[in-house]
């Protein structure tokens, strides 16, 4: 897998403004986007909503893989939300007490929709693909909230080199519950650390997104999910 460079992206997000608002002495610090990643390399999850199943999920999956990113590779991973409702939970049951910060002005968001706010629209709502998603993370036993919160805004995921050599991958969520695949993320950081990326760790990584794929695919052969061309009903009692 080729390791991207994209210089418009990491100027848009160098100068964020970062607030951890979570820090064992319970005050609010400040700082710069840049200096997450001044010393490592950093995996960056741009969540839309704490309290969002599908954030968890994601959030879960990343944390199984923690050891080899931030141990083996030597990596950063934060999470960044652009609301503090439920980040506290977020942060305690979903991601293992792990660097979670505040972006105040919803610059990471900005950039991945190109220096505008990307929201999902109705239409969303009615994609047989984000069903397909919903019944996903049903079957994966994380669980969130569907209405708390602002969930609307499209997050995705950076993965950002050290210092200021730039961003090497991102990932742009389009659909309300994609997921960046984990073992594109492996590949990635192998290649920007110089750590050579085992079998056994990419075959986890492999066999993880074919259940992730395995979930969704079996809502559908079970018929629990009635769609005819891009509107799809979902029985809300399988929710």
């Amino acid at each position: 897998m080729t390791v991207e460079s994209y210089p418009e992206h990491y100027n848009a997000i160098k100068d964020v403004v970062l607030t951890d608002f979570l820090n064992k002495d319970n005050t609010e610090t400040t700082f710069k986007a840049s200096e997450i990643w001044k010393e490592k390399p950093t995996i960056v999850v741009v969540i839309r909503r704490p309290g969002c199943p599908f954030c968890r999920e994601e959030a879960h999956i990343l944390d199984e893989h923690r050891d080899i990113i931030e141990k083996e590779m030597g990596f950063r991973m934060i999470v960044v939300v652009h609301e503090k409702l439920g980040a506290s939970t977020f942060k305690g049951d979903y991601w293992n007490g792990g660097e979670l910060y505040w972006d105040g002005s919803k610059g990471f968001y900005k950039a991945l929709g190109g220096g505008q706010l990307r929201w999902a629209r109705f239409d969303q709502l009615v994609r047989p693909s984000l069903w397909l998603n919903t019944f996903r993370n049903w079957r994966s036993g994380v669980k969130g909230n569907l209405l708390v919160g602002e969930g609307r805004i499209f997050g995705g995921l950076y993965i950002v080199r050290k210092g200021d050599e730039g961003v090497a991958y991102k990932f742009e969520e389009t659909v309300l519950g994609n997921l960046a695949p984990i073992s594109d993320i492996l590949k990635v950081c192998s290649q920007i650390s110089g750590v050579g990326l085992k079998e056994a760790s990419l075959r986890r990584a492999k066999v993880q997104e074919a259940k992730v794929q395995e979930r969704a695919q079996a809502a559908a052969s079970a018929g629990q999910t009635d769609c005819d061309g891009d509107v799809c009903v979902l029985p809300l009692s399988k929710l």
